[in-house]
Parts: structure tokens; sequence; C-alpha cells
């Protein structure tokens, strides 16, 4: 059967597409990274004999080429855009909930991972023979669970976290925040929309309840200083693909305006605990502390004989250690998946009034670092 004009000019346009793509592909510069999904693209792999029997070669430059392909914020955003429009989840993990938050699919319980995580949360307090408090936070799903439309599996946040801690020793104070969170008009406005940490005012609210539960008087939301900053996106954002999605407002909480912070990496002090020049790069969260580091170092001096408190950690607790350094006269927020040092020795050198291990519940149930603290 012939081919008609139509097929033929057809078959055409789409060669002389893919030869453009080809040639654009070789002639153009390759970028380090996406800055609509934050995160380093795949570089070019090095031919090796090893390699190519392997077949390491191969997958390596398919990785790379995917990464590199001309257009390829376009074509992502189009695949994303036509499952929406055909009922399905925007991304393999991501759901877009009717108030317009893109947030991530439900938290699997893991046996193994939950039991190696709360043993060492247990062996850390037997070991320096205190108190030590625990808080895990209920995920942005759950607080938007309400709003999503053909949801196939529950978020259970609140049986997940319920078992955490009844895996926790007499030594482990375990903290309900999500019975606080729950009792807010509105959950969801704990959370960004377009990322997975909670917002100031989540965070706040967090260190409200952490404080009163402490017997001591936390700040009200009149003392702080609001500072706003716009065209915040985040991590679910990136993941989703939906480039249309309008940013949203990121809230940095002042308090005190002699508050210092040094790092690990920098002793230099820092005043002010907002690296407001974050905001102009494409992770606007890390105006926060700076983002992540093995060990950050907060002093008050407005908090004299106020305490101090050591506050073990995943990125939430960037935000959160802005608002709680304004009612300790020192904080240290320890990141193990950075730090790997003893923390119990940290403890013994400069004897913290309180310990606080505070982790989002989907980190908790995955991340493989907490061994450090035995």
């Amino acid at each position: 059967m012939k081919a008609t004009v139509r097929e033929k000019v057809t078959c055409a346009a789409f060669c002389a597409f893919l030869g453009m793509v080809a040639v654009l592909f070789f002639v153009l510069p390759k970028a380090e990274y996406s800055e609509t999904e934050k995160r380093y693209l795949a570089e070019a792999p090095v031919l090796s004999w090893e390699g190519l029997t392997s077949g390491e070669f191969g997958s390596d430059m398919e990785t790379y080429m995917a990464d590199h392909i001309p257009g390829r914020d376009i074509f992502v955003g189009l695949n994303a855009y036509f499952d929406l429009l055909t009922g399905r989840q925007v991304a393999k993990d991501i759901y877009l909930t009717q108030n317009g938050a893109l947030v991530e699919a439900p938290i699997k319980w893991n046996e193994e991972q939950a039991n190696k995580n709360v043993s060492s949360v247990n062996a850390l307090a037997e070991r320096l023979g205190v108190s030590v408090d625990f808080m895990i936070l209920p995920s942005a799903g759950w607080a938007s669970k309400d709003s999503i439309s053909g949801l196939s599996d529950p978020y259970e946040d609140e049986a997940l976290i319920r078992q955490l801690y009844a895996m926790a020793s007499d030594k482990i104070n375990c903290l309900d925040m999500l019975s606080v969170f729950a009792a807010q008009s509105d959950p969801s406005a704990l959370y960004y929309k377009t990322d997975h940490h909670w917002t100031s005012l989540g965070a706040y609210t967090a260190y409200a309840a952490y404080l009163q539960a402490k017997g001591k008087e936390p700040l009200q939301m009149d003392d702080f200083n609001i500072v706003t900053a716009d065209g915040f996106r985040g991590s679910t954002y990136s993941r989703a693909a939906l480039w249309l999605t309008p940013g949203e407002t990121i809230e940095m909480w002042h308090g005190s305006d002699r508050l210092q912070v040094t790092t690990l990496e920098d002793p230099t002090p820092h005043d002010g605990v907002f690296y407001t020049e974050r905001l102009e790069e494409a992770d606007m969260y890390t105006a926060f502390l700076d983002g992540n580091h093995p060990l950050v170092r907060i002093h008050n001096p407005d908090a004299a004989g106020k305490g101090s408190i050591l506050v073990i950690r995943d990125s939430y607790a960037n935000c959160l250690g802005t608002i709680l350094a304004n009612s300790y006269e020192n904080v240290v927020l320890v990141d193990l998946r950075y730090y790997h040092e003893d923390v119990a020795k940290l403890h013994e050198a400069e004897q913290f009034d309180d310990i606080l291990v505070c982790y989002s519940l989907s980190n908790f149930m995955t991340d493989t670092n907490l061994v450090w603290l035995k």
C-alpha cells in the first residue's frame, strides 16, 4: 500500500524533529543542575570495557541522555499534565489535593527500620541515663487527606506513630503532635503546598506545644516579626513536574535580634538564624539556618539562664530551630545523616538541660542513620 502525501509529510516532519533534537543534544551546553527539579543532573559516563560488558555504561548513558535531552522540562511537564487529565497521580508518589497542594503518598510501615530506629533512641536514653523527648511529626498528606479524591491507600499516620511510641522505653517522653495538629482549625495550613516540610506556623505550633509540655512559657505569635518572601516552590513541586503551579509565600519569624549561628564547618558567628541570600536560589528553604549541616549551634544572649537543648533531627528542625532558639540560651542541632560522632559524648561535655529527638514520620521510617545514637 502506497503512503499518502499526508503520511509522507508527517513522517518527514517527525524525522526532521528527531534530527533537530539529536543535533541540539550534541551542540547545546549541558547543565549541571536542574532549577525546576532541584537536583543535580547525570554526568556523562566514562567508557570502559568493564562498564560496557556489565551493561552499566549503557544504563548510565540512558540516564545521561534522559537528563539532558533538549526541552526535557517541557516533555516532563506535558506528561505530568496528561497524567493529571487522565485521572492518575501526578507522579509516582505525589497527589494533587483539591486545595491545590502537592503531597507525598501515604507512608508505609517498615517493621525492620522502625525497630532499629526506636531501639537507637532507647539506647541513647539508656546511655545518657536521662529522659529523652521524642517527637514524630505527621505528614502533609495526612493534614490534607480529606481533600484528596481517589485515594487508594489511606493515610495511617496516627496508627503508625502510635506503634512507634509503643516501642519506646520508659525513659522516652513521647509527644503527641498529631493531636495538637488535628486540633487546629486547618491542619493543612501547617504545611507548604509545594513542599513536604511544615510552614513556620507548623513549626511554631510544635514549639509552643513542646515548651508547654516542658512547663515553660512559649513566646506568643505576636512576639515575632514575620518577614515574607514570595515564589517558593519546594520538593513536591519539583517531583510532580506541574510547572504551572503558582509559587507560595515563605515566612521567617524573627524573635530575638541577637541570635548567632555557628556550624561544624564554619565556627565564624553568623548574625541571625535566617540566611536571606538563599532566597535568591532555587531551594529557598535553605534560608532557614543555611540548610542542612552536621551540627548547628545557636546562641541567644537574650535568653541567658534559660538553659540549653540538644535536638537530634531531620530537616524539619531547620525551621523549628529558628523559633526554638528564642526560648533557650543555647540550641544545638545534630543531623545524623552527616554527623557521625558520639552524641553521648557531646552531651557529657555540654550537659544539655533538654534532649529532643524530632523527625517527620516519613524520615523516621526510612532514615538508616539513627544507628549512630547507639
